[in-house]
């Protein structure tokens, strides 16, 4: 029986814009899930994560010194300057002990602060003999000196993590610091993909002419890992509408998240992946763009599952990922920002564009010199770090000109 095409839902292609906030509009964040803290880097917290207790827990010293109390007055009531050492604290004892006035007792970095301290004096400003101990008069009139107060840090229950945003190193240092061992984060979206193409072999098959390496089972391996999804499947399928009908089916089974194809979406094999998509019941929600590359993609959902149809060329796989998976896969876990971040910045030489007619996004490298923001296309074998988006009016941009380009990762230029 005959499959009949979705090409009369609608046939006209959407922006760049508008497909992300359809794609976006279609993801709910995961379920949670409890990890150890020493996992959590870049993962996404399923609400809030607070302070536990004040930052730091305890008044603490911040040099090795002396934590001294009230100075003793003298017969014309002037302030003395000599105490009597009575005891010695170092980091990690745990006595709750406290100063009369005359006194002071020898502390270490980190020591717990004795009750009715004054203030800490580094040891290097002291004169200590026979347990008697002589500090200059000009610490006096400042209170706390050198001393790291309870909750100057962080109080009890203030924002350590925001839910929506992945937890960055200084984070977890914070975190650990009011005694958090364990996280709850949502859980890592879950990714198949296969790339379609009978002249597709992997690397460890030989390769005789009319054959060429799938580079996209690795790219997309490596893609899905380092932006902090979970691999499921990846599989390598011919050009037969049923074989790719049959792992379409295979994969929406296995409880992944998001499936991915590449190949089988050009002039003569669209109906390739659109049909087999339309035999297992799924459901188009665009299926072209007005970009490239790019311009052959459909995205639709799989039952709960999300479905990315790229063309096979593998830089536009690169690029198509970064412009409409990875947002995917943030917003899965609650990511309040998806999108990639938009730059402006000044082109280092002219680029010329093959044709008119539609926008279209080439590899850059973007970097600041000066403190200006600079931006060149790379060539083939150069590793880029955004990608710069050129007008469908424009076949040339020049030397100069700013242009807004798209970041791979908001950390990857400097």
């Amino acid at each position: 029986m005959k499959v009949v095409s979705m090409k009369s839902d609608t046939e006209q292609s959407i922006n760049l814009n508008k497909a992300q906030s359809l794609i976006l509009g279609e993801c709910m964040p995961l379920p949670q899930e409890q990890i150890a803290l020493a996992e959590s880097l870049n993962r996404f917290p399923a609400a809030s994560l607070l302070a536990l207790e004040p930052l730091p827990g305890y008044n603490q010293s911040l040099r090795d010194g002396y934590a001294i109390g009230k100075p003793e007055l003298g017969d014309r009531r002037e302030l003395g300057n000599r105490f009597q050492v009575i005891d010695e604290v170092a980091a990690g004892d745990t006595r709750k002990l406290a100063l009369r006035q005359g006194e002071a007792i020898r502390i270490m970095t980190g020591g717990l602060v004795p009750a009715q301290c004054m203030a800490v004096i580094p040891q290097e400003f002291c004169e200590v003999a026979d347990d008697r101990l002589e500090v200059p008069t000009r610490f006096f009139g400042k209170k706390k000196l050198f001393i790291h107060t309870k909750g100057s840090e962080l109080a009890k229950g203030r924002v350590i993590a925001a839910k929506g945003a992945a937890i960055r190193p200084e984070q977890q240092i914070l975190l650990a610091g009011v005694g958090y061992a364990t996280v709850s984060v949502v859980r890592k979206p879950r990714v198949s993909f296969f790339c379609t193409g009978s002249e597709l072999v992997t690397g460890s098959e030989v390769k005789p002419a009319g054959k060429k390496y799938s580079a996209n089972n690795h790219l997309l391996h490596g893609l899905i890992n380092f932006v902090g999804a979970e691999l499921l499947q990846q599989k390598t399928v011919k050009d037969n509408p049923e074989a790719v009908a049959d792992i379409l089916a295979e994969m929406s089974q296995s409880k992944c998240d998001i499936i991915v194809s590449t190949g089988g979406m050009g002039p003569g094999k669209f109906d390739l992946i659109e049909d087999a998509f339309a035999r297992v019941g799924g459901r188009v929600v665009y299926r072209s763009l007005l970009l490239r590359p790019g311009k052959s993609t459909l995205f639709g959902m799989l039952g709960n599952t999300l479905f990315f149809g790229l063309p096979g060329p593998p830089p536009a796989v690169y690029l198509l990922f970064n412009e409409l998976i990875r947002p995917a896969i943030l917003a899965l876990q609650g990511a309040k920002r998806c999108r990639p971040q938009e730059l402006r910045a000044h082109l280092t030489e002219d680029l010329h564009l093959p044709r008119r007619g539609l926008p279209r996004l080439k590899s850059g490298l973007v970097q600041v010199v000066d403190g200006m923001c600079q931006v060149r296309p790379v060539n083939r074998v150069e590793p880029s770090n955004c990608h710069i988006y050129c007008s469908a009016a424009r076949r040339l941009l020049r030397k100069g000109e700013k242009v807004t380009i798209h970041l791979l990762e908001p950390s990857s230029f400097g």
